[in-house]
């Protein structure tokens, strides 16, 4: 038998097309004849690329569970806009068809008014379940906490755990490992299910359950999780509160959501914008979040420009400097901006220590003074050429060689002091190197040209 596979599981565009035509025309059969041959991640995708018209027709017509699959998958401004869009009541009708941990993942980034009304329609088990995962900080694990799962005690037989698992009625959907435990309900031991089926009856479960086991707690951070479930290829791990009774648990598939998440966010935040910016956002929120780094970078341009400023003399004496000037600027920027990615993919990978940060910085120090004389050479050929100036190119090969030490130090020296300080490194190293080495530039280079050429 031939199977019929697709290598392609987005919206082709003729689907896109044919929706977007049936919204327009009102053809609202045609619309749920359509939407039944998609999934829920198509569904979103459509959600997340249309237009306000389109999104909010699609929204009121749509079958409740396929609405609420879609609405786990759709980004948070986009969650907010369709919750505004169907009220708060049919909102909540739509999350009680969802696990605990998506409707959180919903939730969360609403308003604190508005996420009591929805719990209000929420009965009182799943209102104090979202309430307890809700009072976990974000981005910690406690929020990624699955309370459906499967623990069993130390001292039963496999006989008896297969008896349990028949008339277990909150059987997980997806699980993979069994988490053992003792009379404290404290995890001491993981159990995988291929073991179930590989021993006799009698076999008593603590004889044959693996005690390396990773104990996560509520209050560690989401990318230490993800560090963890890596480090050890973990595909599940149990969660303790403060007592260390299990609560819940971690899977894979969680982590790789963090992993996409926090890389998402690094790219961002390296070039100055907000972690939660999103293209749907509305026009006011993403102006508010870009502004403050914009403002920073004009104010670094303006530095940048009255230190120039201070050299209009010899600028005036020598035309050929500020055609030079940009090589040494954009050299030297573009150095520290790899250092700077390197430096931070190795704070938040834990390989930069206290202990080798003072290595890494002298071999950093080592590697732009290299770099700095062979990119000075290389472009000394071409100066020699075209402008015929000893003293210009002494001045060019100095700057260039001492910009290239100093951007790469640079980027390195930023990312680890804001580490140090608990601040987020990834927000504002590149911005800040990217200031830094712009005006040490003008300064160093038109310093030298007015010491050794204005004043010779």
């Amino acid at each position: 038998m031939n199977i019929k596979t697709s290598s392609h599981y987005g919206l082709d565009k003729k689907a896109i097309d044919d929706l977007i035509e049936s919204l327009d025309n009102q053809e609202l059969e045609n619309v749920r004849n359509i939407v039944k041959t998609i999934d829920s991640v198509q569904l979103a995708y459509f959600l997340s690329t249309s237009i306000n018209d389109h999104r909010e027709k699609l929204v009121n017509i749509l079958d409740q569970h396929l609405l609420s699959d879609a609405l786990v998958h759709v980004v948070p401004d986009l969650q907010v806009e369709i919750i505004e869009i169907l009220g708060i009541e049919n909102t909540a009708k739509l999350l009680m068809l969802l696990d605990i941990e998506d409707i959180v993942a919903i939730v969360k980034d609403l308003d604190r008014k508005s996420i009591e009304n929805i719990l209000n329609y929420l009965p009182n088990a799943t209102q104090k379940l979202v309430e307890e995962l809700l009072s976990y900080p974000e981005e910690s694990a406690g929020r990624l906490i699955h309370k459906n799962m499967v623990i069993a005690p130390y001292y039963w037989t496999i006989n008896q755990l297969m008896e349990f698992l028949r008339n277990y009625k909150k059987i997980p959907e997806t699980f993979y490992q069994i988490f053992i435990i003792n009379s404290k309900l404290e995890p001491i031991g993981i159990f995988n299910l291929n073991k179930v089926i590989s021993h006799s009856g009698e076999t008593i479960i603590k004889e044959i359950m693996s005690q390396d086991i990773k104990i996560i707690k509520t209050g560690m951070d989401q990318e230490e999780v993800a560090r963890i479930f890596k480090d050890y290829s973990l595909l599940s791990a149990p969660v303790v509160n403060k007592n260390g009774k299990i609560i819940g648990v971690i899977l894979i598939e969680d982590v790789i959501k963090i992993v996409q998440q926090e890389a998402e966010e690094d790219v961002l935040k390296i070039s100055g914008v907000s972690s939660k910016s999103d293209i749907n956002a509305p026009i006011h929120k993403t102006i508010i979040k870009r502004l403050p780094w914009l403002l920073f970078n004009l104010l670094a341009a303006t530095i940048c420009s009255i230190v120039v400023g201070f050299f209009d003399n010899v600028i005036q004496s020598f035309i050929v400097l500020p055609i030079i000037m940009p090589i040494i600027a954009s050299m030297s920027g573009n150095a520290g901006s790899q250092t700077v990615t390197l430096t931070i993919r190795a704070i938040a990978t834990k390989y930069l220590t206290e202990q080798n940060a003072k290595r890494i910085l002298m071999k950093e120090f080592l590697i732009g003074l290299i770099n700095g004389v062979i990119l000075s050479t290389i472009s000394l050929v071409v100066l020699a050429i075209r402008f015929h100036s000893l003293k210009v190119e002494i001045i060019f090969v100095v700057s260039m060689i001492a910009m290239s030490i100093i951007a790469t130090f640079i980027g390195t020296f930023i990312p680890i002091m804001l580490h140090r300080l608990r601040s987020d490194p990834a927000v504002s190293s590149s911005i800040l190197t990217s200031a830094t080495t712009d005006i040490l530039s003008a300064l160093i280079f038109f310093g030298l040209a007015t010491i050794f050429l204005l004043n010779s």
